[in-house]
């Protein structure tokens, strides 16, 4: 009895250690870093029905393992009428199992995003999968996706993790607008298909982060360039890190911030007009002026915090201006802080509120603007 007792304890052991009967090893799976997705051109098509051309990146370890001598990275490309065909159609044509825990990066093309329902599939599909997980970021290209694949970066082998680390600059740099896959779905369903998505510009041997793309009724409706990027990320109240010109003596002089808060207010509510004012608060530093003059002046320093002051609040205004008459579409945040604080107000407006953005909401800026440091020396 004692031996078989024994016996039986030794089997479970052996159970409980064995490995899992079904793994993958690492060597057999090809690891999806970047996607890219457009809407497929006539010539393309391979079958009547397909829509999309799909294009996945990845690692060439053997390459990464020299050095990063030759091509680090392959791209594999195909054509579907269904999205999730598209992933299944690869295992046709390649002897490893595609994983996609590391992908980085979700590159649409514009022709795409002009497609409200190729958009709308293409959404759901990598939304609802379970292979996809939601911290990838997301891109719009002014013109193909793929084009994006065929940059050889300087500085870098793999091209999604270069492009990866462009959106994480925008702790340092508030013109790169990031947008992460969790953040741009939040938007989409919150407010009624409406959202931004950084624009992605691709040259032969780099990638430049370059405004957003404006997404209205989950369409692609037009552009904000690199300045406007910023000013968005002002009034949203993300805004890190970034550079802003001031002029003094004809002399361009750069103001350096590292803390910007933006807080909106409801001033009062007057017939049927509602004024809001965005109230921005800056701290930062100048810290070029011109050899032999004395930044450390009272007077100078004054100046430049009123010009300064005066070109974060006409950018903002040109802004605001931008999504109240252009594109006429709220992405500043002022429906999020309605429904938020004001709910009785936002009730009222809820139905028509798109017609009340554009022309019942008066929204005023204010900013405040502090030099706190002036360099090294004096």
């Amino acid at each position: 009895m004692r031996t078989f007792k024994l016996v039986l304890i030794l089997i479970l052991c052996a159970a409980l250690l064995s490995g899992c009967w079904d793994k993958v090893e690492i060597e057999d799976r090809l690891f999806v870093l970047a996607i890219g997705i457009d809407k497929i051109k006539e010539e393309e098509k391979k079958q009547p029905t397909d829509r999309y051309a799909i294009n996945f990146v990845s690692p060439i370890v053997a390459a990464l393992k020299k050095g990063g001598e030759g091509e680090t990275f392959s791209t594999y490309k195909t054509v579907t009428s269904i999205f999730t065909f598209g992933l299944n159609q690869m295992y046709e044509r390649m002897d490893k199992k595609l994983s996609f825990q590391h992908t980085r990066i979700l590159i649409f093309g514009e022709d795409l995003l002009k497609d409200e329902s190729l958009f709308k599939e293409v959404l759901d599909a990598v939304g609802r999968s379970h292979e996809f997980h939601r911290n990838m970021y997301v891109f719009v290209v002014p013109g193909r996706a793929e084009e994006v694949f065929k940059i050889k970066p300087k500085y870098t082998s793999l091209l999604a993790m270069y492009i990866s680390g462009i959106a994480e600059n925008n702790l340092y740099q508030s013109s790169i607008y990031k947008m992460p896959a969790y953040d741009m779905y939040n938007n989409l369903i919150n407010f009624d298909g409406n959202t931004v998505i950084p624009s992605l510009r691709a040259s032969e041997e780099e990638a430049k982060v370059s405004g957003v793309g404006i997404i209205k009724n989950y369409k692609l409706a037009g552009y904000l360039e690199d300045k406007d990027s910023e000013t968005l990320n002002w009034l949203n109240n993300s805004a890190n890190g970034g550079l802003i010109a001031a002029k003094y003596n004809d002399v361009e002089i750069p103001y350096i911030y590292n803390d910007f808060n933006t807080k909106l207010t409801l001033d009062k509510v007057e017939g049927d007009k509602i004024y809001l004012t965005y109230h921005m608060d800056t701290e930062g530093s100048a810290e070029e002026y011109t050899w032999g003059e004395r930044l450390m002046d009272q007077k100078l320093l004054d100046a430049l915090e009123k010009d300064l002051e005066k070109t974060i609040e006409d950018r903002s205004k040109s802004v605001v201006e931008k999504f109240k008459n252009e594109f006429k579409v709220d992405l500043i945040g002022v429906q999020s802080y309605l429904s938020k604080h004001h709910g009785a107000i936002y009730k009222a407006i809820e139905k028509d509120y798109e017609s009340y953005f554009s022309n019942n909401i008066i929204i005023n800026i204010k900013a405040k603007v502090s030099i706190r440091r002036v360099g090294t020396i004096e």
